[in-house]
Parts: C-alpha cells; structure tokens; sequence
C-alpha cells in the first residue's frame, strides 16, 4: 500500500460571537500523511471564512495567494491538488478566456487557437 497524503475539510459552524469576525462557517483544512493505512502525520494548513471564500471577487489573485500559501507546506503536488480540487467547488479557477480579456489579449489567444 505505502504512503499516501489525504486532505480532510471540516466545516465549523461559528458561535455568536466568532460570527462577528469569521462568519457563520469555517472551514477547516488538515493534510494527513498516512503509511501503511495508517495516519502517521497531520498538517493543519488553517481555517478559512466561506462567506469571505464565497465572495472572492478576484479569482486570479486567490488562486495566486493560495499557491504561494501552499508552497510554504512542505506535502507533495498531490496533496496541493486534493486541496485546490476542494477550493475549486467554492471558488471556480479562472477561466483562460477571462484571463485573456483581463490582459485584452482574446484576439492573440483565438489566433494562437486557430488551426492551421
């Protein structure tokens, strides 16, 4: 079987008074490394408002704060991924077409996708 990462979420539901701060739900975020089937590691990578993840107006920058933040971990690429899959259902990846009009670049990307 050998070693293997699994990223846990637990969403904490907030008492009145964390509700000021961190709204209504936290989501909590824990790699676990396990060996054998067995958990021999866990790294807690942090909690994270929903309603604040929920209203992530620049979807580029998120995605580029959450790598950087990722790459202070030290788990492997796998790991990483099973933690953006998770995020990707709240906060959807930016897309190439809107990177494309952010930059004001659609007409370089549709010839570089024309065949030819």
């Amino acid at each position: 079987m050998g070693e293997e990462y699994r990223a846990r979420f637990v969403q904490q539901f907030n008492g009145p008074q964390r509700q000021v701060r961190h709204g209504d739900v936290t989501l909590r975020a824990v790699i676990e490394k396990r060996l054998n089937g067995r958990v021999v590691d866990k790294t807690r990578l942090g909690s994270i408002d929903l309603d604040m993840l929920e209203s992530v107006n620049d979807r580029d920058e998120f995605w580029k704060v959450t790598d950087l933040y990722l790459s202070q971990f030290d788990i492997p690429t796998e790991a990483v991924d099973m933690v953006c899959a998770h995020l990707s259902q709240i906060v959807k990846p930016v897309t190439e077409r809107e990177v494309a009009s952010y930059y004001d670049c659609s007409v370089r990307l549709r010839e570089t996708m024309r065949a030819r």
